[in-house]
């Protein structure tokens, strides 16, 4: 099944939002046969107690594809850096029994949960770790490799290797503004079915 384009499907949604949020704000009504002009083409409109049933099922439609196409079948900003946090070890405390670090707040200082002994699987784990929260203000996401020396149970001593993952609280609180933008989509087309009913009601 071919999936659309996600950021072509965020834009449809978005300019729907709009232009049915105008509609409601703008307080437009139309009396039959009225005309509307468009990059220079005008058109007739015989029946216009259709368009704004029009502009419901688009808005509908348009968030329930984005939803569907942007949080079902495909990861959400949020879903990945949410999947980031939970497979990594926190270094606060106060997150290591059994509590969630939460997404945008919290500790800063984690490690990977896995003990590697080749250092080329540190470094691909590394190269592999997604860019998943955003740059601010001179900070970012930093990753270091540390190991260390064990011993097995006959007494012989191998090197493990562990991943340091530093997540600066300045990065994890400018994600809230993509996670925001991100979901535009859904929750202005909720906003202007909202504001399209409330019009509605008012008038009746």
């Amino acid at each position: 099944m071919h999936e659309p384009d996600i950021e072509k499907l965020r834009r449809f949604s978005l300019v729907i939002a709009l232009i049915t949020l105008t509609y409601s704000l703008a307080g437009i009504t139309m009396v039959p046969d009225s005309n509307i002009s468009v990059v220079g083409l005008t058109f007739k409109v015989s029946r216009p107690s259709l368009l704004p049933i029009g502009l419901v099922i688009a808005s509908l439609y348009a968030m329930v594809r984005f939803y569907y196409y942007g949080f079902m079948l495909k990861k959400s900003p949020y879903r990945v850096r949410r999947d980031i946090l939970d497979s990594l070890y926190c270094n606060d405390r106060r997150y290591n029994r059994g509590k969630k670090v939460p997404t945008y707040i919290g500790g800063t200082e984690f490690e990977a949960k896995l003990s590697l002994s080749s250092r080329k699987n540190a470094e691909k784990y590394i190269s592999d770790f997604p860019d998943a929260f955003p740059r601010f203000a001179m900070a970012r996401s930093s990753m270091k490799i540390d190991s260390g020396e064990s011993f097995t149970e006959d007494g012989e001593s191998y090197i493990w290797y562990s991943v340091k993952v530093v997540i600066p609280v300045r990065c994890r609180l400018v994600a809230v503004i993509q996670d925001i933008d991100y979901s535009s989509p859904i929750w202005l087309n909720l906003v202007s079915l909202i504001i399209f009913f409330f019009q509605i009601g008012l008038k009746g």
